[in-house]
């Protein structure tokens, strides 16, 4: 897989606005479109030419790889702000809303993306991998303040996101997904005890 911009050679001020100008419209793009993303909108809604598009996205993959990266980064970052957060459970809580919405935006960058988070060596598993440990981090704090059951496992929980994402890709109901992440959420909680 191509990557998208050299990070070894730092890039003028105007590059990195137009780079970033670009990656914010094409997030936008996906979340709208999918992978069926048109590569000319995205530069005239960055306000850029084609060619401009194409220096730092050579392909659409590289494009879509962007996104995904930023995305991923992103909830990493997340997790991390809130890893000190006063109470565990909401914190975790609050994370898996977020990656529930990214979970329903990734399925719609196309097979080629969500096969390359499972391949060991590229920037996409790596990045996936330091997300998913972030949340990890939350997960624990979670249980050790005895708010989510013990033998809850960070990849079940965000799988089980996954699939709640897949089955309502189409589904009428703008609150099933919702409803069905609280199901999620009761069934790793531990039971309050009762005075």
């Amino acid at each position: 897989m191509n990557e998208p911009t050299p990070a070894n050679r730092p890039m003028r001020a105007d590059a990195q606005r137009n780079y970033a100008s670009l990656l914010k419209m094409a997030r936008v793009a996906v979340s709208e479109r999918g992978a069926d993303i048109v590569l000319e909108d995205i530069a005239r809604s960055a306000g850029v030419a084609i060619g401009t598009l194409y220096r730092h996205f050579p392909t659409r993959q590289d494009l879509l790889e962007a996104v995904f990266l930023d995305e991923t980064n992103e909830l990493r970052a997340h997790a991390e702000e809130l890893a000190s957060a006063p109470v565990p459970f909401d914190a975790f809580m609050s994370w898996l809303r977020l990656q529930m919405d990214f979970a329903a935006r990734g399925r719609s960058m196309g097979a080629a993306i969500m096969a390359a988070k499972h391949v060991p060596g590229t920037r996409i598993s790596a990045a996936n991998k330091a997300m998913h440990e972030a949340g990890e981090v939350l997960l624990l704090r979670a249980q050790a303040a005895e708010q989510i059951r013990t033998d809850v496992h960070i990849l079940d929980v965000i799988r089980l996101v996954y699939g709640i994402a897949l089955v309502n890709e189409r589904a009428s109901d703008p609150d099933g997904a919702n409803r069905m992440l609280d199901l999620v959420i009761a069934g790793i909680r531990t039971t309050p005890s009762r005075d």
